[in-house]
């Protein structure tokens, strides 16, 4: 009687493996194919007029169009020029429909800009949403972050920065990345307005104070080395050599000093630190 039942037993167990195994392969066979067989549909309608159409829906409908790009985007197939356009427009509709949507700018950072090589449009729509939301510093980060990475603009990465950098609770980090694209572009003096106005700031930790003290001192010393080669260019109609030329030349008494224990960076009229 016992062996009779484990018998029982162990064939109902290799029915349940062997079923499992028959199921698995069936989804594994039928999911072969979804990339191709799914389709992605956008409406052509501008985002204004299709928020027209959407009535009190608007929220809801923005949901549908994200879930409908993400759907497509996760579906492991080849996305064409034609389809990243629809999908760009999918994201400026459901932007449209719903601009305080936090997904919204966090989907278009991570495909738009990564994927579709489109941070010109990125840029595009991070701004709206960094409009919108003006108490969420991500939007601009962002934006900082792909014109700097992306387009090579530091001028418009440290304004952006710098911009964002105000928010309350944004991290240091946006600052100091604001300061650091400033003296590329030559935004020394706004950069270190923006920081001594965050050094007032009584909930700032002393930690951060440090850095930002720094940070401040070898922007005035950059500022300093800016203005003797402005000079400097104006007479000679040519930039000086080296900075030891400004000492030479008496354009400055000597160099400022560098909080980071290095010597400042020169090349070709450009001082970094």
């Amino acid at each position: 009687m016992k062996t009779r039942r484990s018998i029982i037993i162990y064939l109902c167990f290799i029915l349940f493996v062997s079923c499992f195994i028959a199921s698995n392969l069936a989804v594994k066979e039928s999911r072969k194919n979804l990339g191709v067989r799914y389709s992605f549909q956008i409406n052509p309608l501008s985002p204004e007029v299709i928020t027209l159409f959407a009535g009190e829906f608007k929220g809801l409908m923005a949901d549908y169009l994200l879930l409908e790009i993400g759907s497509f985007i996760g579906s492991n197939r080849k996305i064409s020029q034609d389809q990243w356009g629809k999908i760009c427009l999918g994201f400026r509709q459901a932007q449209r429909l719903d601009p305080y949507f936090q997904q919204t700018y966090l989907l278009v950072q991570g495909v738009l800009a990564w994927c579709a090589k489109k941070p010109d449009t990125t840029v595009k729509i991070l701004d709206v949403s960094r409009k919108h939301r003006p108490w969420d510093w991500r939007p601009g980060y962002y934006m900082g972050f792909d014109y700097y990475y992306f387009l090579n603009d530091y001028e418009k990465a440290s304004e952006i920065f710098l911009e964002t950098a105000k928010i309350k609770n944004a991290p240091l980090l946006i600052a100091l990345l604001g300061s650091r694209f400033a003296v590329k572009s030559k935004r020394t003096e706004m950069s270190l307005q923006i920081l001594n106005y965050m050094l007032k700031e009584p909930e700032l930790q002393n930690t951060y104070k440090k850095e930002l003290k720094d940070r401040i001192i070898a922007l005035k010393g950059v500022l300093l080395l800016e203005k003797a080669i402005s000079n400097y260019k104006k007479k000679n109609n040519a930039y000086p050599s080296s900075l030891e030329v400004l000492i030479e030349q008496k354009y400055i008494r000597k160099l400022p000093v560098n909080p980071y224990n290095q010597s400042f960076k020169y090349k070709n009229g450009q001082v970094e630190f």
